[in-house]
Parts: structure tokens; sequence; C-alpha cells
């Protein structure tokens, strides 16, 4: 049985979509500058299956449209089973999807795998076009349903499965145990589409794709998925482990790699040897990561920066400690201050996430998140309306007085992060109001002289002036008019 590992397109009148991150939080359109980013879990799910025999293909629709009508056109011909990694903004259209493809194929077999079908089990197997489920971490499971489903046995002893039994009756199966992170395999980058260069603004050097060397991370957020789709124990791969993929990704001619860990700088002692080894084995690869404020200090710092990182992305949500502490972010905006002042002083880029709409917010705490952000001076910033994410402590507080909101998947791609969801029940502000201050945000930062002189001044080569000049078109167009 052959199964097609499909991204989906993306429809709607959306622009691009980030949807990498498995356990959900994914983002789109001009707030973010148009980028995108190469698929990584899914590669990795994939690779583990072939590599144990396991017939597979990738096909990302976003970027291959020609490719992907060819394979409706021939009705799925060749493929047993599809499987898509969803999140609770994508299943509605994942789904309607899948239905699609059993009126073409009513024969195929279909599974979804990420954060909705871990979180909201029950819902996804109420829709009929859904037939099979791979919850949490995919790669073990995925290849034992594959495996099974392919010899036409029964799933009911699947660990991370869930499905329908021959009564219609949902099974939603025992979870798996995590694996050791070292096991996961090289992926298979060839699998990517063919000569297709992945957007991305704040990229130095292209061609570029993504790494991921651990699971999980130390904070506890109340809006973050992450912490109960990857559990408490966080787990990571070792210098030796990661440095062969590095060297892999290098042979493959690729130049700059973006390390999609949740945070990367939560191993202090592991990746000074992964950084020193860079260098020591010549492997010039420029890379961005993400970071925790209370979890970098000036000797990492620079170890980085010899290594060849550029930029470091941060969490840093609010400039308000109260909005912090509701958040059990577990840093401090004094904090983010000096991991900010060291980043500067090392000569590291840097990018803040920043949320608008947590419990507390207001026009004056608001007022103190756009002066902090221009006092701490990051390279680029998002900021975006916080989302009750199923799977979070805050969907489940909400849930708890609006059970209307039933599995969040009202919550679409569309309207993520640039229109209030339940936001009156977090903070008692308007969505409405919230999508202003969105914008007000944007314009603060963006719109100053000072800063569009800056960035134009940091160019070092060609490719970063277009990749500059298309991420500021979109920027720009979302703070003035709002347009995502």
């Amino acid at each position: 049985m052959k199964t097609l590992f499909l991204k989906p397109p993306l429809g709607g009148g959306s622009r691009n979509a980030v949807r990498d991150f498995i356990y959900g939080c994914w983002c789109n359109g001009r707030r973010i500058g148009g980028m995108q980013i190469p698929p990584i879990n899914e590669l990795y799910v994939i690779t583990h299956a072939m590599n144990h025999g396991m017939a597979c293909e990738f096909l990302d629709a976003q970027v291959e449209p020609e490719r992907y009508a060819a394979v409706l056109e021939s009705g799925l011909a060749g493929f047993g089973a599809v499987a898509i990694m969803s999140s609770t903004q994508s299943f509605k259209k994942d789904a309607a999807l899948l239905a699609e493809f059993k009126r073409l194929r009513p024969s195929l077999k279909t599974i979804l795998f990420g954060s909705h079908p871990t979180f909201m089990p029950n819902y996804c197997l109420s829709e009929p076009s859904v037939d099979y489920l791979v919850m949490r971490e995919p790669e073990e499971t995925m290849l034992e349903l594959l495996r099974t489903i392919g010899d036409g046995l029964d799933c009911s002893g699947i660990l991370g499965v869930a499905f329908r039994d021959e009564s219609g009756e949902i099974r939603v199966n025992f979870q798996r145990p995590f694996m050791d992170m070292d096991e996961l395999p090289i992926p298979d980058r060839s699998l990517l589409p063919a000569g297709i260069d992945y957007f991305n603004p704040v990229v130095k050097r292209m061609p570029y794709t993504t790494i991921q060397t651990s699971r999980g991370c130390p904070g506890k957020c109340i809006f973050c998925t992450a912490p109960e789709f990857y559990g408490k124990r966080i787990r990571n791969r070792s210098t030796d482990n990661v440095l062969a993929e590095l060297h892999a990704i290098k042979a493959l001619g690729f130049k700059e790699v973006l390390f999609r860990d949740e945070t990367f700088t939560a191993y202090k002692k592991r990746n000074l040897e992964i950084c020193a080894r860079m260098v020591e084995e010549g492997l010039d690869l420029s890379w961005i990561a993400n970071g925790r404020t209370d979890m970098v200090d000036e000797e990492l710092l620079q170890a980085m920066k010899r290594a060849g990182c550029h930029m470091v992305k941060f969490g840093v949500e609010t400039g308000s400690d109260d909005i912090m502490r509701a958040y059990k972010k577990g840093i401090t905006v004094a904090q983010t201050r000096e991991a900010f002042r060291l980043c500067h002083k090392v000569g590291l880029d840097t990018h803040a996430h920043l949320v608008v709409g947590g419990p507390g917010e207001s026009r004056e705490s608001i007022e103190t998140t756009i002066k902090m952000v221009k006092e701490i001076d990051p390279s680029t910033a998002s900021f975006g309306i916080l989302t009750p994410y199923a799977g979070t402590e805050l969907f489940n507080r909400v849930a708890a007085e609006h059970p209307e909101i039933r599995d969040g998947s009202d919550s679409n791609m569309e309207n993520l992060h640039v229109s209030g969801f339940y936001s009156e029940s977090v903070c008692g502000v308007p969505g409405e109001t919230l999508s202003r201050w969105v914008l007000k945000c944007y314009r603060s930062f963006y719109l100053r002289p000072s800063y569009i002189w800056k960035r134009l001044r940091s160019i070092e080569s060609l490719d970063e002036l277009v990749m500059l000049a298309i991420a500021g078109s979109n920027i720009l167009q979302f703070a003035i008019k709002g347009e995502k």
C-alpha cells in the first residue's frame, strides 16, 4: 500500500501558511511577511516509515499546484492511504478535503496526525471522511498503523491510534511512550519539491532547510500546546547525532538552517559542543534558532555567533510583568531586556514574538508593550491576538465558561491571530478592539523612519535586498490596510 503524505493547498484566499509545527501554533499571511517554512515533521514521519519498508510519497500542494492537480485528476491512482498533519485551525478544511478524496477514491484510507487529532479525537472521528488518527509523537505510531491497515488487520492494539470499530463506535487507544530522539532518522530531503526555494525574509543565504534537535519545552505557558503534546520530559538529540544531520544538509547544497526546536537554547552544554564542532569541522552554515530570554548568556550567544548563527527568535509576549505571570511564562520583562541587550552586544539579529489580548490586557498594557519593544529594538517583530488552542490551559478555561466553543475549530487559518476568538472571555476586550490594537502595534513598530533606515543599512547582499523588499511590502500592506 502506498501512502500520500499531503500538505494541503491554501484555499480561502490565503497567500501562504506556515503549518509545520506538529503541535499546531500555525500562522499565515502578510502579517508574517509572507514567510514559508520547509516541512520537517512530515519528513521525519515519512522517512521513518520508508526506512522500514513502507511506500510513501510527499506532496506540498502549496508550492506544487500543478502536481497536486494531476494527482486529483488521476483520482489518487496508486494510493491506498492519504495522511495529513492537521491542527485545530485547519481541521474543518482538512476533513472536507478528505471527503473529496473519498468521493474520488472510495477505498482510500484517510489519516490525520498532529494537534487536533491528539486533543480532540472524538470530534475528529465524528467526521465520516476521517478513518484514523495518530496522536502525539507520530513516527512509530504511523509506521505501525500503515503496516496494519496495509495488511488489513485490526488496529485495536496500536498505541497512539484512534479509529471507529466495525460497529462505528469511536475507539481511542492508550498513548505511546515517547521515543529516544537519537532514533529519529535523518529526513530524506529529496522528498521536498524539486527546484523550490521556500521564502523566508530573515534567512540570509538560500537555499535553506529546517532541522529539529529537541522536542518539548521547559515553559508551561497557558496558551501553548507543546507541553501537553510532548509531555513534561524534554528530550534532545546528542551532539554527534545533530552533527551527522548538519553534514548531510551541507552535502545537499543547503547554505542555511532554521533550528525548529521549541527552545533551542535550553541545552547550553550540548549547544556549546555543537557550536564548537561546527567551527572545527568547517560546516560554514548560517543559522537561526529559537530561544527563551532566561536561557541565554553571553558565553552561549558568542559561541552561537562564531558557529554561524545570525538571528535568535524569542517569545517576548508582552511588556507587562503582570500579564507575563498570567501566562505562566516563567520569565520577566527585565530578563527580556537583558537577553536583547546581550544579543545586540554580540552582534546577533533578533525577532520578537508578541501576543495581544492576554488576561488583564488593556490599552495601557498595550502602550507599555509597544514602548518596550521599541526599547529592546528587535530586528523584526510579529504581533498576534491570543487564541485559545485546543490542548492548552487557556482553552480549557474558556471552554468551562463557553462550552459552545466545542473543539475550537471555528478559529481558522483566515482569522487566526488577526481576529478575536472568545477574546472577551480571556481579557474582557472585544475582538474588534484587539484587531485595531494589533494594527497599531505593527504601525508603531514598522512605520518608524529610523527603523526603515536601519533595516536598509543592514542589507548585505542582493538576495537579502530582494527578500526584504518582498517581506517589507507584505508587512507594510498589512500595517496600513490590515489585509492579511
